[in-house]
């Protein structure tokens, strides 16, 4: 997954630091590693779907009629098939799979990948390797996204996929080369068999590259000499839209192409290519009794109610949203097209929350509100390629501490919430107070 992060190889720097990325990677896989081993093998809390994916990994491997189909249709497949390699390890070592080890090591392996691929973007928008080690450990160490490290559950895994593919596009926006949009969406693609909200955070970045391409198509100056004015703009109006049909194709297809994959597979193995969505183990069936619960009867079918239950949940994830945006405000770049294209991405997963609440369709859990705050901090190194040139050395480092200080109020704030509120945070409630429950 590091090797998805490309680099402009003008920044000399960028090689000489290469190996911090690596020292970086460690600490965070370690640390994550260690204390999911701890939550699992010592304390025994395990949580159920994370233990769910590496059963069907299990069954992979070690039922009595081995296939990769054993890993079925009730969660999207990457995870357990990320953990197939350690739970290969099982008759060696029975913890990797009785304790859900190998879910253990798969997210600790993503957390690391995407603290690799910050720094990575953050040393070639000439930020000193000491203020991107603490911006990027201030993420790694946010009590939800160190929690979702070390839990085996599959948001870290579509969260470095999210930034992947994030960080590629906004590579993209500097010079246009067709392979990070490649990679882009080939990260989209895996964030799609990892988690479905990747439909709609697909959607939001087909928006955003969609506009982008309808303003900065390029233009062959030759041919502008060759036509008269009228002949021209209507030549540079289709122009425009087919470069943005084919921008859309080249980030589209590798995600659409999965979609269609496993729609076939699920009609092959279950006759039914919609399995996924309306199986007694879908979302929908497993959501279909909220309505008998007060708390989610009393939100259902009322707009603004989801909007105060969602925001009850959300804000602690956006105030580095925040910080990004009074940055742009300091910088003179607020009232541009980009800051929508930050919002619209930041709000392309609560937009499908929205959506699922207000039919009934979802718990509402804390963690299906956490993506703004990696969408925010891969944005800041977009920020701040923009001012590597304009901005000092001083004030570069600056800007730094004011979005590592954004990410550890977020933090706190979010650490309160897990450790205090079960009506907000549930699922992080009952983990750390799992001892007082038994």
């Amino acid at each position: 997954m590091t090797k998805w992060v490309e680099l402009s190889m003008t920044n000399a720097s960028v090689p000489r630091k290469h190996r911090s990325g690596w020292v970086l990677s460690a600490i965070v896989f370690a640390a994550e590693f260690v204390f999911g081993c701890y939550l699992y093998a010592v304390q025994g809390d395990l949580q159920e779907d994370a233990l769910s994916r590496v059963a069907n990994a299990f069954y992979v491997l070690f039922s009595r009629d081995p296939h990769l189909g054993a890993i079925g249709f009730v969660w999207n497949p990457l995870p357990s098939m990320f953990e197939l390699p350690p739970v290969a390890l099982w008759r060696w070592f029975p913890p990797i799979a009785s304790d859900a080890l190998a879910g253990v090591f798969v997210t600790s392996v993503a957390s690391a990948a995407m603290a690799f691929a910050l720094h990575r973007a953050l040393l070639w928008a000439e930020v000193s390797k000491v203020t991107s080690f603490v911006v990027v450990l201030c993420l790694a160490l946010h009590p939800f996204m160190f929690l979702y490290g070390a839990n085996g559950m599959s948001e870290m895994i579509f969260a470095c996929f999210l930034v992947i593919c994030l960080l590629n596009y906004l590579s993209w926006k500097d010079d246009y080369a067709v392979s990070r949009l490649v990679i882009a969406g080939c990260a989209l693609a895996m964030a799609f068999w990892a988690r479905y909200e990747a439909v709609a955070f697909g959607v939001g970045l087909f928006a955003v590259v969609l506009s982008d391409a309808l303003r900065r198509a390029p233009a062959d100056a030759q041919v502008r000499l060759l036509m008269s004015r009228r002949a021209y703009r209507r030549f540079r109006s289709q122009e425009r839209l087919w470069y943005a049909a084919a921008t859309a194709i080249v980030l589209l297809l590798p995600a659409v192409y999965s979609g269609i994959v496993w729609m076939v597979l699920n009609a092959e193995i279950m006759h039914d290519p919609f399995y996924f969505l309306h199986s007694a183990y879908s979302n929908l069936s497993l959501t279909s009794m909220l309505s008998s619960a007060s708390k989610y009867r009393s939100i259902e079918h009322h707009p603004v109610r989801v909007l105060l239950f969602m925001w009850q949940r959300i804000w602690i994830f956006v105030i580095p949203v925040g910080m990004v945006l009074v940055y742009r405000l300091t910088r003179g770049r607020l009232v541009r097209w980009e800051t929508l294209q930050l919002l619209v991405l930041a709000a392309s997963i609560p937009s499908l929350q929205f959506f699922l609440l207000l039919h009934g369709a979802s718990y509402g859990w804390l963690r299906f509100f956490f993506y703004p705050l990696p969408i925010a901090v891969a944005w800041w190194t977009y920020e701040m390629r923009l001012d590597a040139i304009q901005l000092g050395r001083w004030w570069r480092g600056l800007a730094q501490v004011a979005m590592a200080l954004s990410i550890v109020i977020s933090g706190g704030f979010t650490g309160r919430i897990m450790e205090r509120n079960a009506t907000v945070a549930p699922e992080e409630y009952s983990l750390i107070h799992m001892d007082k429950m038994r």
